[in-house]
């Protein structure tokens, strides 16, 4: 609910990229509060059920949602295009934490678009280390 919020108070309907989606949860959530959405994740289990969760959404929303089945760090070396557009970055990752190659891609500042990054942490250790190093790179 937070998030959705926070979305709202964006000037235009974001573009957003998910990294560690899962089935989506977070990012479907956001569907008609954005102009787009692309979730990923490397679990070749999840890409059915995002696509039945998407067909239960207005058919108005459903060309806008997106699924890639790969993992967070292959997303920022093959989709840079995605991350060039991306104004909402939603990262949801496992309790160690970002991969290496994403904090790196963060923050060496190649997605300069991003107006809001949204960290949802279930690991309080990885997440001050991950907010830690974005922080130091002034991004």
């Amino acid at each position: 609910g937070r998030i959705r919020e926070r979305v709202l108070q964006m000037d235009e309907k974001p573009f957003c990229v998910e990294l560690y989606g899962g089935v989506g949860t977070i990012a479907l959530n956001l569907s008609d509060a954005v102009s787009h959405i692309v979730s990923s994740d490397e679990n070749p289990n999840n890409l059915k059920c995002f696509q039945d969760s998407v067909k239960q959404l207005p058919a108005e929303i459903q060309p806008l949602l997106d699924y890639k089945q790969k993992n967070a760090a292959d997303m920022v070396t093959s989709e840079s295009d995605l991350f060039q557009k991306c104004d909402l970055l939603v990262l949801d990752p496992p309790r160690k934490g970002l991969e290496d190659e994403v904090v790196d891609y963060l923050c060496k500042g190649h997605c300069s678009s991003i107006k809001l990054l949204v960290y949802v942490s279930c690991g309080f250790q990885a997440f001050q280390r991950d907010c830690d190093a974005l922080l130091a790179s002034g991004r």
